[in-house]
């Protein structure tokens, strides 16, 4: 991104009456966040020239008078929902021009495999391969957790004005439903007093998932949680590894136990509320030697990552069927429509690939490559 024209800013503003004094603060913000290599943002209106986005739309999400997500239901692999909230088309413009540019230049936790270019699922079930003890901890509602504050601060810390760092913080999160329970907490109604009266929503937002930011933004916020993990990690000798709301904990050791375990758990449960998130108890789980150990849905009881036997039969299942009648298949498996059972199929086929690519091979010389009637 162009430096900014400073002599151009100057000689507009001061046609415009705004005093010496405030030009001369603006160009030292905007020099300032540039030469760390960040683009220079001093109001929402300068945001909205920087993404073609039209400055009253952008007010309207940061005031709360419009909700500009699509939500819609996922089932999850454990059981429940879990919900997706899709930005509409210029919020998603605005919000990747956001990640783009500022979020991109940030670091973020080295103990983070999600949402990393050039990490995956198999990075994270590598790091505990060989392992005599598996340690599991679930974080509850690990992006509803996170709130418009913590966003907040990362722009603030960048050297962002207040002002833009609220506006674009608000740009980052959603609320839910003003009589929503979630308000009885204190931790999600803010006190304070804008200075723009259209600011005065007093719900506090928290990350969408489906937002283009919210992925960066997520491992931004708990990157100190994680640094305070590892030293946890580090005093058992042990291996750890984060991947969104899945940490993980191995060791290949005989002489680890039990209670030690309950310990380390119990270690990273008091860290948790300092960055307001929570754990799920129920998922919690001490893996001792012999019993089988899985990651992220993978085996790592070898020297190699390999698909559970429990993916490999429900593929097996599915090539075997769609080869036959993928119609009849779509429908005794609850699919609207072919193409709503070929995306799940290939979704399938795309993470055995990134896993154990001979395996695919195997099943497609047994099978034969799938021909959708589309």
């Amino acid at each position: 991104m162009n430096r900014w024209a400073s002599n151009l800013y100057s000689k507009q503003g001061k046609e415009k009456g705004i005093d010496e004094k405030t030009i001369e603060r603006s160009l030292k913000q905007a020099h300032a966040l540039q030469d760390k290599g960040f683009p220079a943002i001093l109001t929402l209106s300068h945001l909205a020239f920087h993404t073609g986005i039209k400055h009253h739309y952008l007010r309207k999400i940061v005031s709360r008078d419009l909700n500009p997500y699509r939500t819609f239901p996922i089932s999850k692999r454990s059981g429940g929902k879990r919900y997706i909230n899709v930005p509409h088309q210029d919020l998603m413009k605005l919000q990747r021009w956001i990640d783009q540019h500022i979020l991109s230049q940030l670091s973020d936790s080295p103990y983070s495999y999600a949402f990393r270019q050039g990490q995956s699922i198999v990075d994270c079930a590598n790091q505990h391969l060989g392992c005599n003890w598996i340690i599991k901890i679930d974080l509850r509602h690990f992006f509803e957790s996170l709130s418009e504050i913590q966003v907040y601060h990362v722009f603030s810390d960048i050297g962002y004005d207040s002002l833009i760092s609220f506006e674009m913080a608000r740009l980052c999160t959603k609320v839910t439903r003003s009589n929503s329970n979630k308000y009885k907490n204190k931790r999600w109604v803010s006190h304070l007093d804008s200075p723009i009266e259209d600011y005065n929503d007093t719900r506090v937002g928290h990350l969408p998932q489906g937002a283009p930011t919210s992925p960066k933004l997520s491992n931004i916020i708990v990157k100190n949680l994680d640094i305070e993990i590892s030293k946890i990690a580090e005093k058992y000798n042990l291996a750890f590894t984060r991947y969104a709301d899945d940490i993980t904990f191995s060791i290949d050791s005989n002489k680890f136990t039990r209670k030690k375990g309950v310990d380390i758990i119990n270690s990273v449960y008091s860290l948790l509320p300092k960055y307001g998130v929570r754990p799920n108890p129920q998922k919690a789980k001490i893996i001792p030697p012999g019993a089988r150990k899985i990651v992220l849905g993978l085996l790592v009881d070898t020297d190699k990552v390999r698909l559970s036997r429990s993916f490999r039969k429900k593929l097996e299942c599915h090539f075997y069927y769609c080869n036959k009648d993928p119609l009849i298949h779509a429908n005794s498996r609850g699919f609207n429509s072919i193409i709503g059972l070929k995306n799940y199929v290939t979704g399938l086929i795309a993470y055995a690939e990134q896993v154990d690519s001979d395996y695919l091979n195997k099943l497609r010389n047994e099978y034969g490559t799938i021909n959708w009637p589309i």
